[in-house]
Parts: C-alpha cells; sequence; structure tokens
C-alpha cells in the first residue's frame, strides 16, 4: 500500500473565464484554467456556458468537484496533477 495520501478539495470556487479557485485540505491553494480543456474534451462542452460553469461545488466529501445538472465531475487528483506536477 502506498504511503503518499490522496489529494482532497476543501474549497472550489468558480471564476471567470472557465476558471476555478481550488484550496487542497493541505492548505495549497491554486486557480485552474479548465479553457482549453473544456474546447478539447467534448464531455466538457456544457462548461462552455458560464451559467452552468458556475455552478461548480465540492462533492463526496471533496473528492471532486462536480457540476450537477451538467453530469460532469472531476477528481480532486486530478486537478493536484495538474497543478503541482514536476
Amino acid at each position: 500500500m502506498s504511503s503518499i495520501k490522496r489529494p482532497r478539495l476543501s474549497a472550489a470556487v468558480a471564476l471567470t473565464d472557465r476558471r476555478l479557485a481550488l484550496t487542497f485540505c493541505d492548505s495549497r491553494q491554486v486557480t485552474v484554467d479548465l479553457s482549453c480543456d473544456i474546447q478539447t474534451y467534448p464531455g466538457l462542452a456544457p462548461l462552455l456556458d458560464p451559467i452552468v460553469f458556475a455552478t461548480a461545488r465540492l462533492a463526496d466529501n471533496g473528492w471532486t468537484v462536480e457540476w450537477l445538472a451538467a453530469d460532469i465531475q472531476i477528481g480532486a487528483d486530478t486537478f493536484y496533477r495538474d497543478a503541482f506536477r514536476p
């Protein structure tokens, strides 16, 4: 079993221009720009609507960010890897 803890979020706030302000349980904070991913991956297309994007919220006790009406979830580990990879 790995000694590495999986990252979990304590806060997620939708910002303008398809960005998220994220706070992880280890107190690290990051702003993630999802605009390229949203345009690249067809499954994320509903997030092009700023009203839909603004509904981002934490789910699963901080393990994911979800957009409930669009049925889209992105895991905290994905955000952590993208934000803090060496």
